[in-house]
């Protein structure tokens, strides 16, 4: 990547948002890595935020995949998730973080960060949650459920 260069590096990514500001974190983020970790990804949370690019949040999800270390990554789906159904409320992404990691079973923090990012993302939505189509809208506390669109009845012929 650093070989690369910005330039090329965001010519493969130029589809995605803010890709000029991404590429450069590439590239810096490789270097750090060649010379200051020997091309090996740091698994503590201190290490990975010194790298260019890298927040909380990317720190967690590297640490929970790549290292199955129990962390729940906080994105504004799993914040938003979190704080309506009553499951880890907080008004900070570390105090959702902290109120899921202290509910959530430890062996359920690895799998569960998938589950709620797709469950924020295509079920628990910002403007209209599709909350019919919830499987946890009975313990859920958000209290301005949406409730399932109505389906026309079919025209009859009268005859």
């Amino acid at each position: 990547m650093v070989e690369l260069g910005e330039e090329e590096v965001g010519k493969l990514i130029r589809t995605i948002g803010l890709w000029r500001n991404k590429a450069k974190n590439v590239v810096e983020l490789s270097r750090q890595l060649v010379e200051d970790h020997h091309g090996e990804v740091p698994g503590t949370r201190e290490e990975l935020e010194k790298l260019a690019g890298v927040g909380r949040k990317t720190a967690n999800v590297v640490l929970n995949v790549a290292f199955h270390k129990p962390t729940v990554p906080v994105d504004t789906h799993v914040f938003r998730l979190a704080n309506r159904s009553g499951l880890g409320r907080g008004k900070t992404v570390e105090a959702v973080e902290k109120a899921l990691e202290a509910r959530i079973p430890l062996e359920m923090i690895q799998p569960s960060h998938h589950w709620m990012i797709l469950q924020g993302r295509y079920v628990c939505k910002a403007r209209k949650p599709e909350c019919w189509r919830c499987n946890a809208k009975n313990p859920c506390l958000f209290p301005d459920k949406t409730p399932a669109p109505r389906v026309k009845a079919p025209k009859t012929l009268a005859g």
